[in-house]
């Protein structure tokens, strides 16, 4: 991984990590290595890069044959890193910004994959914003390193004890997998969790649903209380009167007393086309 600049694991001692914004930067190179095989990026791809940091990952990426890479990063201190790459490269564009605040409609060309190792403090609404900014608008794919805890959830769409609305939501609009783990001693500095990585694969089935609002109520007014069932989680975020949500999960064949960890998939696409119940929702108060 040469001709990008300046190495990635190069000694910068006056560097000081910030890791309350994440920097647990990933040194590995034989991790970067496997994800790069693994995502399997062709000459048609643009990708996405969430957190370059000192680019291991982004030099990664360039060696491939895709077409384009947009990388966001919030810490302008590592433009000594990111730039002379950049500049070495024009297939590179380097956003300085939140990656939570950021507009991912404005990059062009969309990105078919994404490919980073997340800040993990920002896991899981990152991951929301790439899914209602760019499902079912070009995104295929992603391969994402992230605390191992988030990357059981993100995986976990069918039912169970760490089911949640996000994992529900990539299960309908395709598909997610865990695939190894990576130890502590391939970051710096070292994190004091542990991190996995994660395939997600895009299907095509309902792209819609990380932007429908009634969607993301539903799972978020569930979930609320999760030790508490679906009627008075529906009666506290919406003020669903219990014998009429009774109703509606029986006509659904859910017990009345279920909680939302024990739902299928199925089980929640049939509550968001439920008449009855949206409307409850819609009328609530956000």
């Amino acid at each position: 991984m040469e001709g990008y600049g300046r190495p990635a694991d190069a000694p910068r001692n006056f560097f000081r990590y910030n890791t309350d914004i994440g920097q647990n930067f990933l040194r590995d190179r034989s991790v970067v290595e496997w994800m790069i095989k693994r995502a399997g990026i062709g000459a048609s791809d643009s990708v996405l890069e969430v957190g370059p940091g000192r680019g291991i990952l982004t030099r990664g990426i360039l060696e491939t044959d895709c077409a384009h890479l947009d990388a966001i990063e919030l810490d302008t201190r590592l433009a000594a890193d990111l730039e002379p790459i950049a500049g070495r490269d024009e297939r590179l564009t380097l956003h300085w910004h939140d990656a939570v605040r950021f507009d991912y409609s404005t990059l062009s060309p969309a990105p078919s994959h994404v490919i980073a190792n997340l800040p993990y403090h920002i896991t899981t609404p990152l991951i929301w914003r790439l899914m209602e900014f760019l499902s079912g608008r070009g995104m295929r794919y992603m391969l994402l390193m992230t605390q191992h805890e988030a990357a059981i959830r993100i995986t976990s769409g069918a039912p169970g004890r760490l089911s949640g609305p996000l994992g529900i939501t990539i299960a309908a609009t395709g598909e997610a997998a865990l695939l190894r783990r990576v130890p502590r001693g391939a970051f710096i500095p070292a994190p004091r969790v542990d991190s996995s990585i994660v395939e997600v694969k895009l299907t095509g089935e309902r792209p819609d649903l990380p932007r429908d609002d009634l969607w993301r109520r539903l799972l978020a007014g569930s979930f609320a209380q999760r030790r508490k069932t679906l009627v008075n989680n529906w009666a506290a975020a919406f003020g669903a009167p219990r014998e009429l949500s009774a109703e509606i999960l029986a006509s659904h064949s859910i017990q009345p007393l279920g909680r939302p960890e024990e739902l299928t998939l199925k089980s929640w696409l049939a509550l968001r086309g439920d008449e009855s119940l949206c409307g409850i929702i819609s009328g609530a108060r956000k």
